[in-house]
């Protein structure tokens, strides 16, 4: 088999082992290369399409054995990668907080196309698919969420809210949360 045949394998494997359906994989497909199909591609433009299919966590099969593979990873590096990892972390908070009654990541998806598909945009189905732009939007979104239900929470308990002194409003999401611990560290 040559080289062009077998990376049209792997990808046609990765396809599968990342569950992916046609409209996606061809989405990917079309994004990388503009090319709907593989049999139309160059070889680097197949090993581009491999190497995102990978970013999205396939791992190869090596000497006939099975390799665990991740489903849906983010990507791997740049600054998407972090707000990522931060929508990540705020949606954890919030579960274990109470504010978020399916702490899952197929939860945290279902937020993710909601936000992505607002105002007729091209959503996104996975968090770790969202590009800058979107990422800054679903993160902003949802620490804007987490930040007023902190504020309700401290309210209902009767604990202090701290206040901008120069608005008059509550302070920003970092205060918000920092008092919002230590009031729950305290008890």
């Amino acid at each position: 088999m040559n080289q062009r045949n077998n990376l049209i394998q792997i990808i046609h494997v990765a396809k599968r082992e990342l569950a992916l359906d046609d409209d996606t994989y061809r989405f990917i497909l079309d994004a990388e290369t503009s090319k709907s199909s593989c049999s139309k591609m160059s070889i680097k433009e197949l090993e581009t399409v491999l190497s995102v299919l990978e970013s999205k966590g396939f791992k190869r099969q090596t000497n006939g054995r099975k390799i665990a593979y991740k489903k849906r990873l983010s990507p791997k590096s740049g600054k998407v990668k972090t707000e990522i990892d931060k929508i990540r972390a705020v949606w954890i908070s919030m579960a274990k907080q109470g504010f978020v009654r399916d702490g899952s990541e197929t939860a945290l998806d279902a937020y993710v196309r909601r936000i992505t598909n607002r105002n007729k945009d091209e959503g996104v189905d996975h968090v770790a698919w969202c590009h800058a732009r979107h990422a800054y939007a679903v993160l902003e979104s949802l620490k804007s969420w987490h930040r007023r239900v902190m504020i309700d929470e401290l309210k209902d308990k009767g604990w202090t809210v701290p206040m901008n002194e120069r608005t008059g409003k509550p302070m920003g999401y970092d205060a918000i949360v920092q008092v919002y611990s230590e009031c729950y560290r305290k008890g």
